[in-house]
Parts: C-alpha cells; structure tokens; sequence
C-alpha cells in the first residue's frame, strides 16, 4: 500500500497560503464539492480507547473557541483509501503550523462495518468521503474542529516532487525491498549515501518501511519509523519549495490537488500568511502504539497523550 510524501502534504497547505494562482485556476482546477455521502458516520462503542475527561476536554475546548486557529486534513489517496492523514492547524495571529501525523491503521471502529480492514481509519475515505473523514478526526481529536480537508492523488506525486527538482537526503544504510505483488511490482535499492531524489524515487524512500530478509539494509521498524523518516524529510523539502521554485511547484500541486477551501478564504489566510518563519513548523505523531486484535494489526492511539498534544498546540507551545 501506498503511503504518500507528508512533506508535500505541509508544503501544500503552505502554498496555498502563501501564494494563490489566480480565481480560475483555483475554481476550475482545485475547488470541490466533496462527492454526495449520506451515510453518518458512526463510531462502536466497544473499548476503553476513547474514554475522556470531561474536565480536560473542557480546557480544551475553551482554548480553541478562543483561538483563531484553521485547521485542515490532509489526505494522500491510494484509489479510495487515505493511506497518508495528517491533522493539520494553522495559527494567523502567531504565523505557526502544527501537524499530527495520523497512522493509517489506526483503529476506528464503525457501526456497520465489521471487516478487520474497515476498523482501519484509512477505510473511512471509501464509505464516507472525505468530509466523513473530517467527522472521524474530529472524534479522535476531542471534537477539535477540521474546517477544510485537503486531497492529493498517487498519480500527482511525482510531478510535485519533479517540480522541486528533486529533494536531497542522506541515507545511512542501503534500503532494499522487493514486493512483485504490489501492482506495479515495488522495487526499492537504494545504496548508502547523499541523494538527491526525484519524483518515484522520492515515493520509494517514503514508502520503505523494511529490509528484504537477510539482506542487512536499513530496517524502519514500521509504518512510525517511516514516519519519522518522513518528518525528518520536511525540512529539506521545504527549503526548495519555499525558494525561486515554488512558483512551478504551487502550479503543480494545483493541478493535482482538491479541496473545499473557498478562494475567499485563501485569499484571507494567503494574507494572514506572509512571512511566516519555517521554523514555526511543528509536526509530531498521534501518540499511541501499535498492537494486535483478532490476529490483525492495529495502531491504538493514546487519548491522554493525544489530548496534551492538543493542549500544547492550542497555548502555542514549541515544545516536541
């Protein structure tokens, strides 16, 4: 399974407020009305993940009523799973983002659908659009509201990182993976070194996870090793996307991205925007660990961690 470049998912977000295209081009090529779901979306009620303090969520809530905050969710689609989600909240008044990397197994349960597979967050997508996804969000983030969800294709990706003209990394030990099951077939040999990447490269070294066995290549211990992997990424990436080509990269993305984001609102926070710092980018993980149920692997988050996540985002903590 595909998991697609968080990177661009933060670039994306900081391109559309940084810099906007013109009114057709964000009308004819990104503006959406997410596609006509009307099933609700309902969680089961059958374990003790979600169990929450009134008097925490309380606080919590105050500070975000009291904030001016706009968040997002990004999501990279593999056909009609959201193989990459990251929360995403943007403070105008500080000019500072905040992300929280949500793993795609990460165990949601859904009145009505049984399947192991679909007690996966990523199934959401395919059964509720993505407005529905805002709504499951919502619910894991404590009713923390998702104003706007942003959408990106596997077919996109490696046109946006072409724009950039590749991104450099550093890899400390050769990554060899095969899978001739994938469709196309994965191929993944990389030798140790500088790189600079460039668009499927760039998905493969986002996508490794393991080693082939016995082969001594580098070993991601999972999908929150290549996550971390991915943030560490962030930094290099957006140094060229914020330089002489973000023009062509914004152009890019525009075509290969869709929203619900209104052009007036851009527009605001295009404003709200402008000089903001890159090191005023925070991202972290949803805390939790993974775990097996039912012989299937899950990612249960932590809800206490999640909550002072939440807490330190909204008091405008730097700290990670």
């Amino acid at each position: 399974m595909k998991v697609f470049l968080k990177v661009f998912a933060i670039s994306f977000i900081i391109f559309v407020l940084v810099f906007s295209v013109g009114v057709m081009a964000f009308n004819t090529l990104m503006k959406e009305d997410s596609a006509d779901f009307d099933e609700v979306v309902a969680r089961v009620e059958e374990d003790d993940h979600y169990d929450k303090d009134v008097e925490e969520i309380d606080e919590l809530l105050r500070l975000v009523q009291e904030s001016n905050r706009i968040n997002f969710i990004v999501l990279g689609l593999d056909d009609t799973r959201s193989d990459m989600m990251m929360f995403v909240s943007f403070d105008p008044d500080e000019k500072r983002m905040d992300g929280i990397s949500i793993p795609r197994d990460t165990y949601y349960p859904r009145q009505g659908y049984t399947g192991p597979g679909k007690k996966k967050i990523n199934a959401a997508h395919g059964d509720h659009g993505a407005n529905g996804v805002k709504t499951v969000v919502t619910d894991i983030l404590f009713d923390v509201p998702v104003d706007y969800y942003i959408t990106m294709t596997y077919q996109g990706v490696g046109a946006i990182v072409n724009s950039l003209g590749g991104v450099p990394v550093h890899i400390s030990k050769p990554m060899i993976y095969d899978d001739p099951y994938d469709n196309p077939p994965l191929h993944i040999n990389f030798a140790a070194g500088n790189h600079v990447l460039k668009g499927p490269d760039a998905v493969k070294f986002l996508r490794y996870r393991q080693p082939n066995p016995g082969s001594g290549a580098l070993d991601r211990h999972g999908d929150i090793g290549r996550i971390d992997a991915q943030q560490e990424f962030i930094q290099s990436a957006i140094s060229k996307a914020m330089g002489p080509r973000l023009p062509s990269v914004a152009g890019q993305a525009f075509r290969h991205v869709r929203t619900d984001i209104d052009l007036q609102d851009v527009m605001r926070l295009a404003t709200a925007a402008v000089g903001m710092d890159m090191a005023n980018v925070q991202i972290a993980t949803l805390p939790g660990e993974a775990s097996y149920q039912g012989g299937v692997s899950y990612y249960f988050h932590d809800p206490e961690a999640t909550r002072d996540r939440l807490m330190e985002i909204y008091k405008g903590s730097t700290e990670e």
